[in-house]
């Protein structure tokens, strides 16, 4: 029995002893403690800046910051707030009180521990934006008009995005007669449908630069070239995919080389599709498109109904 009852003692002890223990340690640990978290502060300030650098780069490009990002960043601001008022705190205390240098030793040390994490934290994200999602601005298609004349084309447009025999699609037609409104319809109509997964569109012109092409497809596609050798392979690696994407190529006056320029095309094209405009149906074949459809004119009512809306009052 008294055997027992002493281990009992024990133990007891030895569970008093460890928050005495602890207790001591902050005391004696004072100056170390808060010195530890001056020097925690300022890595902390640092990756603060880092981050916010980050954040508003990522903002003047137009992206959307990450979420986890943001409750970091507010995060960091609370800590770092709490910090320095303990050191100002620590810094005002005149007398030596055995209770407060307990207190604030001990906020230190649980402080130091925060940051810490907190730093540990900034390391799980590499990007602070995610991809951007919005539409391209050359996507709006405001002044569209839904003539007659041009629902039996436009369908049919519709309907060769759909076919998944089609891999490129032509649209011709003189200059100036509405070539680029209509194909824009047929990209908003196939994603309101579903038909897509993504849409893109570049006007290429009379004098196509390959380089500038490749831009504006990455800068849709939210692709970075790195490095700029492998331009062509990375941009043909993004658009062969399970995604149905549809690339708009817009005013093509000759032929141009799509592999070359990183799009994928025939039987080897995944979900891409290609859809092209020009003013002549002699570049369509050259392009390899298996489909085509003529823009005609308006009829003499739509026209007059076209010109009221454009001339105004």
């Amino acid at each position: 029995m008294e055997e027992a009852a002493g281990n009992a003692v024990l133990e007891v002890g030895k569970c008093l002893a460890a928050p005495i223990g602890r207790q001591f340690m902050y005391l004696y640990n004072y100056k170390s403690n808060f010195e530890n978290l001056e020097k925690e502060i300022i890595e902390l300030k640092d990756a603060r800046d880092d981050v916010k650098h980050k954040v508003v780069a990522a903002e003047k490009n137009v992206e959307k910051i990450k979420q986890k990002v943001k409750d970091w960043q507010r995060g960091v601001d609370s800590i770092l707030d709490e910090a320095e008022k303990l050191i100002q705190e620590k810094t005002n205390s005149r007398c030596f009180n055995l209770i407060t240098c307990y207190k604030n030793s001990r906020k230190a040390s649980k402080m130091v521990e925060a940051v810490t994490e907190i730093l540990r934290e900034k390391e799980t994200f590499s990007e602070v934006s995610l991809p951007s999602t919005h539409e391209d601005i050359r996507l709006t298609n405001k002044d569209y008009e839904e003539f007659e004349s041009r629902l039996s084309t436009l369908k049919g447009v519709l309907n060769a995005v759909e076919d998944a025999e089609v891999g490129i699609i032509g649209v011709y037609g003189m200059g100036g007669i509405g070539k680029t409104t209509l194909v824009k319809e047929v990209g908003q109509q196939a994603k309101k449908k579903q038909l897509l997964d993504e849409l893109v569109f570049v006007e290429v012109s009379d004098k196509p630069d390959t380089k500038k092409i490749q831009d504006e497809l990455a800068n849709q596609l939210s692709l970075k070239f790195e490095p700029e050798g492998e331009r062509a392979s990375k941009l043909y690696a993004r658009l062969k995919t399970d995604k149905k994407i549809l690339v708009i190529l817009d005013n093509i006056w000759e032929q141009l080389n799509l592999e070359a320029l990183g799009i994928p095309c025939g039987d080897d094209r995944g979900g891409c599709k290609v859809l092209l405009t020009a003013r002549y149906l002699n570049v369509l074949p050259s392009m390899d498109s298996v489909k085509y459809f003529q823009v005609g004119f308006l009829t003499e009512e739509e026209a007059w109904s076209l010109f009221k809306k454009m001339a105004g009052n």
